[in-house]
């Protein structure tokens, strides 16, 4: 987001534009001017109140504040022009851009351009028709009347603190990337007429909820601990984004939304190893989940066809494990280019997008799946390849002998080191290690396993995979984090039910029975919650089909928690999966994922008692996309 918000308030009495520039930063702004371009152009020479004009050409202005003018974090500096050229007759004619120049350096500094706002009319007599727009649903809402006229702003009220002003600011910018034509939801200063918003602290309120009361012109948001606030202002904005854009939808006038999430961790993941995803899609993407109020992105980082992460230790798993083609160990798979495809995440990009998720409420787990999956890093990197084992196994993928040796002392050797760049990157506690997948009879050819198993009494391939993972849980243990998995590497005892998160795919019971053993599980079963699978029977529907088909209504229904008393105890929340393989291009990534992603959402969010699918299906169709 910008440190800065400029806010526009168009005059009409007096043929004048006033302008409000909002510092968002946690430090004092002195030193400053800055510059606007717009089609509404001041006149020679310049009538401001509170700046003066340094310069202007065409639609470039430039203004100074008076001298010596400090503004504190959260502090607002305003002036007022009165010679215009013309006067200003839609929301349009704006400042397009804005910038700060700080010192003599003459490096500018982004201002977020709110759009330009005028009286508001008397807002018309409140009706008893109406519908909210938000998904997903809340814990509880009770309007009794609401607004019989269309609403654009929101302004905050002048005692609003920095962090309110930050995070408004925050869920302006989020809208205006997921739709760029909606007017800024919410300004610092207000014309006259658009309703107040109060925030309010309430430590009493749990975490990531959020209370908003509504009486007229005044809007009161009470916000606990978390992603309250951040959460309670997505609502409003989802709001006034229905109310303008389906006539079904209106905004409250009187009544209340008591929110709450009914699971920690509302997750989505993300394949990126089977398609590339550009950075600007993944941050797209965490944009959509922020606006889905999920706040866990699995970003699966690793696969046979291609390794994504930079790892300095290791150049060779991006140089040679990030591409596949022709003339490439990995050739070309299910990539879009028949000749090939790849690409991968430097670590200051990977730590942009952790930056970029929490400013929105998400946290960023990373997998990098072991010890199957890894066709690319043993092409990449032979020496952890047994020489003497021939070609004995086959993934259920295709791939030949695609899984680490656990025989090889240079394997755990080569994972310690990756997982402590990993953490280095990923502040999130969570570490998901992958597990899954591992053929049978892996390894059992290999001259260095077998002797392994031999020293360490081992008799079989999941006995191998778990002395393997064992030692890795324990590398993440002294690292500081947790473990988490698919539901497979819980085989043989290989990660532990302390310290680790499981990750329940192949059916529903699964989620239940590793409760009973013990472990924290996140629901996610392929019949309803894999998004690569299809949403019907149909020939020409695409997607994968070893699951079944899944169309949106069973996904929406599906209950992950059920009646059973262990996994009221142990179930941390659920979780989409978007698989890569049939997702080839955007139109079938859209297709595939929405509107399944925003039911998994709600989900995560609403109470089973509370959810109605005609409902939501209206509502989901107001959602973003990629």
């Amino acid at each position: 987001m910008c440190d800065f918000q400029l806010d526009t308030i168009w005059h009409p009495a007096e043929n004048a534009m006033e302008f409000v520039l909002t510092n968002l930063t946690q430090e004092p702004l002195s030193g400053f001017r800055m510059f606007y371009g717009s089609l509404t152009r001041t006149a020679s020479p310049s009538d401001c109140e509170g700046a003066t004009l340094l310069r202007r050409q065409a639609n470039y202005h430039e203004y100074g504040p008076p001298d010596g003018l400090i503004l504190p974090p959260g502090g607002q500096w305003r002036f007022t022009e009165r010679h215009l050229t013309r006067a200003a007759l839609h929301a349009n004619d704006r400042p397009k851009s804005a910038g700060l120049i700080v010192g003599d350096d003459g490096a500018a500094r982004p201002v977020q351009c709110a759009d330009l706002q005028a009286a508001q009319p008397e807002p018309q007599a409140p009706s008893d028709i109406g519908q909210a727009a938000v998904v997903p649903w809340p814990a509880d809402i009770d309007v009794g009347a609401w607004r019989g006229d269309r609403l654009f702003h929101i302004g905050l009220d002048q005692v609003a603190s920095v962090e309110e002003r930050r995070t408004a600011a925050t869920v302006t910018a989020l809208a205006h990337r997921l739709f760029p034509l909606m007017p800024s939801p919410f300004v610092m200063t207000a014309a006259e007429g658009v309703p107040q918003l109060h925030c309010n602290s309430d430590t009493g309120l749990g975490q990531d909820s959020y209370d908003i009361r509504f009486s007229g012109q005044d809007i009161t948001l009470s916000y606990g601990l978390g992603s309250g606030l951040l959460y309670g202002l997505i609502t409003l904005e989802q709001l006034l984004h229905g109310a303008n854009n389906d006539a079904t939808f209106a905004f409250p006038h009187e009544g209340r939304i008591s929110d709450a999430p009914a699971f920690g961790w509302r997750g989505a993941h993300l394949d990126v190893s089977r398609q590339f995803y550009p950075l600007d899609d993944v941050l797209r993407f965490v944009d959509i989940m922020a606006w889905h109020k999920l706040n866990r992105f699995h970003w699966h980082l690793t696969d046979d066809e291609g390794w994504r992460l930079e790892i300095d230790a290791f150049p060779a798993l991006t140089r040679i494990g990030g591409y596949t083609g022709l003339d490439h160990p990995i050739l070309p798979q299910l990539g879009g280019d028949p000749n090939g495809h790849g690409g991968f995440y430097s670590q200051p990009q990977a730590r942009q997008v952790v930056a970029y998720a929490a400013q929105l409420g998400v946290e960023v787990m990373p997998e990098i799946d072991i010890p199957g999956h890894c066709a690319c890093v043993l092409a990449a990197l032979p020496h952890l390849v047994d020489p003497e084992e021939p070609e004995s196994y086959w993934s259920v993928q295709g791939f030949a002998n695609n899984a680490l040796n656990p025989g090889i002392p240079a394997t755990l050797e080569f994972i310690r080191t990756v997982l402590q760049e990993v953490c280095a990157i990923f502040p999130f506690q969570v570490i998901h290690i992958g597990g899954d997948e591992v053929a049978e009879g892996a390894w059992l050819a290999s001259p260095q396993a077998q002797a392994l198993m031999q020293r360490e009494g081992l008799a079989d391939t999941a006995a191998l995979q778990g002395y393997l993972l064992g030692q890795v849980q324990e590398e993440l243990t002294r690292l500081g984090r947790i473990t988490g998995g698919w539901e497979e590497a819980a085989q043989a005892g290989g990660v532990k039910p302390a310290n680790a998160l499981l990750f329940a795919w192949t059916l529903r019971e699964q989620t239940a029975r590793l409760a009973r053993a013990g472990y924290d599980v996140v629901s996610t079963p392929g019949q309803t919650y894999y998004l690569d699978m299809a949403q019907g029977p149909d020939w020409y529907e695409p997607g994968a089909s070893w699951a079944g088909h899944t169309d949106p209504e069973t996904t929406y229904h599906y209950d992950a928690l059920g009646d059973d008393p262990v996994l009221a105890e142990r179930l941390v929340g659920v979780q989409a999966c978007i698989w890569s393989e049939h997702l080839t291009s955007k139109a079938r990534f859209n297709h595939m994922v929405f509107p399944r992603l925003t039911a998994i959402a709600e989900a995560g969010w609403t109470s089973y008692a509370r959810k109605d699918f005609q409902r939501f299906a209206k509502i989901a169709r107001l959602m973003p996309k990629l």
